[in-house]
């Protein structure tokens, strides 16, 4: 493995951890946010079945503003519902995968007759889980709890970093914003989506898709990269 010096541009709420496990593995993160997550005030409707939650600022949104920690909650990965399993939320399911992914884990795993479904997200989604549900006759609502709002620059910082990790197409749209020329990565993203926007950026060096959308598949990626 070649130590890296990555460039972190999660939101500062996630920064530190993806930091702390960087460190563990002898890379230098330096933490860099292009985002800042925003918390809207919304409801949980009381008589929801389910919760579905598709993202760990989705996850810190939920336990913000609902104190019940007895609904069903299916998540879209598992950091997802690690992160509501520590917020205290004693019945947690993982899809392990993505949007889709989770809409029929709620359909193995809900009756449409229990009650409505909630999806607990940000302003700003490309996939919606509800949408197959809708197909097949669950009643959903829409509990949009927060969102996320562009920083613009890169610190001064980022030119010394070698690696960038993109979560996201947001993510990515929003470094290929901010890299100034001077600054060139291997970019990593945690899939083929995230590094679209980045696809013919005189930043990228290089351009590698995770095998599976989560850090720990990101992370073993980093890792392996050639010199």
């Amino acid at each position: 493995m070649i130590p890296r010096t990555v460039l972190v541009t999660r939101a500062a709420e996630q920064a530190g951890a993806t930091a702390r496990r960087l460190r563990e593995r002898g890379h230098i993160p330096v933490i860099a946010p292009l985002v800042r997550i925003e918390q809207l005030s919304a409801v949980i409707e009381s008589d929801a079945q389910a919760i579905l939650v598709t993202s760990r600022n989705g996850a810190a949104a939920l336990a913000a503003v609902n104190t019940v920690r007895t609904t069903t909650v299916l998540a879209v990965g598992d950091a997802t519902a690690a992160d509501l399993r520590g917020a205290g939320y004693a019945n947690v399911h993982s899809a392990g995968g993505d949007a889709e992914a989770l809409a029929h884990l709620a359909v193995r795993l809900l009756d449409p007759s229990n009650g409505p479904v909630v999806h607990a997200r940000g302003a700003e989604i490309r996939h919606s889980p509800l949408a197959f549900l809708r197909q097949v006759g669950f009643q959903t609502i829409e509990a949009i709890l927060y969102r996320t709002l562009p920083i613009d620059t890169l610190p001064d910082t980022a030119t010394a970093c070698d690696t960038a990790l993109v979560y996201s197409p947001g993510s990515g749209t929003r470094l290929a914003k901010a890299a100034s020329h001077a600054a060139r990565f291997h970019i990593i993203g945690i899939s083929q989506a995230a590094l679209t926007p980045l696809s013919s950026h005189p930043c990228a060096i290089s351009l590698h898709a995770a095998s599976h959308p989560t850090e720990d598949a990101m992370l073993t990626l980093l890792d392996a990269l050639p010199e």
